[in-house]
């Protein structure tokens, strides 16, 4: 189910960026806050990281199945994180960040194109703030955390605009 949804967040993630402009992308609500730019390169970093994670354990071939892990705390935009990959924070432009949004996405199609659900399904990986998980799970993680992102996006725009 995930590994299509995912899809569809992203696709939400570039049409809500589809009108701004570069500048407008770069303007950030607050000294202390991220910018639109910076929260999409946030969730390329992260996309990359987790795929990295997820192939590192595939790879490894550890056999252990797990419980799927509780990422609910995701759901919940009251609930704040530190980010343990903090975005650069020079100028993108739009048209930058859609094609790094599209090569990101490309990666992980690739690894869902090698690994199919069932060779993964006896495997786990490690997570910083979830702990162990199936390797599977990696495509809820990615969804719901660009979903968190895309409130995020829209928060900010609310604020810039």
């Amino acid at each position: 189910m995930w590994e299509k949804k995912i899809d569809e967040v992203r696709e939400m993630v570039i049409n809500s960026i589809e009108s701004l402009s570069d500048q407008e992308i770069n303007t950030k609500p607050s000294d202390l806050e991220w910018n639109i730019s910076e929260i999409i390169l946030h969730l390329i970093a992260a996309e990359g990281r987790f795929l990295k994670l997820a192939n590192q354990a595939a790879m490894e071939g550890n056999n252990i199945r797990v419980a799927p892990a509780n990422l609910s705390p995701l759901d919940d935009r009251n609930q704040k994180h530190v980010a343990p990959i903090e975005p650069p924070s020079n100028f993108h432009s739009k048209d930058q960040l859609v094609s790094k949004l599209l090569n990101s996405r490309k990666k992980t199609h690739d690894f869902l194109n090698y690994f199919k659900e069932n060779d993964l399904s006896n495997h786990s990986m490690n997570h910083h703030r979830f702990g162990e998980m199936p390797i599977w799970q990696v495509f809820e993680l990615i969804g719901k955390h660009e979903w968190r992102h895309l409130q995020q996006i829209e928060e900010v725009k609310k604020r810039i605009l």
